[in-house]
């Protein structure tokens, strides 16, 4: 599967002068090297992606916004869970469920019957049933929890 990095590596005069500032703080060059490419390593394979990941993501945004087009004034929320759109995005399954949890990290919205479909769990305790704030934070703890954000 092909990928494509969002990002490179610095130039050595930059990894260089970061190893002289540290030595001039009293931090050794290897550690700071080492925590350096920890820290490089970790940055460039979070922003790399395959091209099916962006095709999905691209698929899913365009979903939610037609979903929230053509929601925006439901006030019932079977009505909205169950509109064509909501209902393709459910049907992406698990590999859009890092997708659901950023955009709940971005903007409370429901989401919730998504992921519980896809995940077949509900993180949710009971007394937070009706609170967005809490039910997202539910849900993105998992999500934390996993990996997944």
């Amino acid at each position: 599967m092909s990928t494509f990095a969002l990002t490179t590596t610095p130039p050595t005069p930059l990894i260089r002068f970061l190893e002289r500032q540290s030595e001039v703080a009293g931090q050794e060059g290897a550690v700071v090297r080492s925590n350096l490419d920890r820290l490089l390593h970790d940055y460039r394979y979070s922003l790399a992606i395959t091209y099916r990941e962006a095709a999905l993501a691209e698929t899913f945004h365009a979903l939610a916004e037609q979903w929230r087009d053509e929601t925006r004034f439901d006030s019932v929320i079977a009505d909205s869970t169950n509109h064509a759109a909501y209902r393709s995005i459910v049907r992406l399954g698990e590999d859009i469920v890092p997708l659901l949890l950023r955009e709940l990290r971005r903007e409370p919205e429901h989401w919730f019957t998504a992921l519980r479909e896809i995940t077949g769990v509900d993180p949710v305790r009971p007394e937070h049933r009706g609170d967005m704030r809490a039910i997202s934070n539910a849900w993105l703890r998992w999500g934390h929890s996993r990996g997944l954000i």
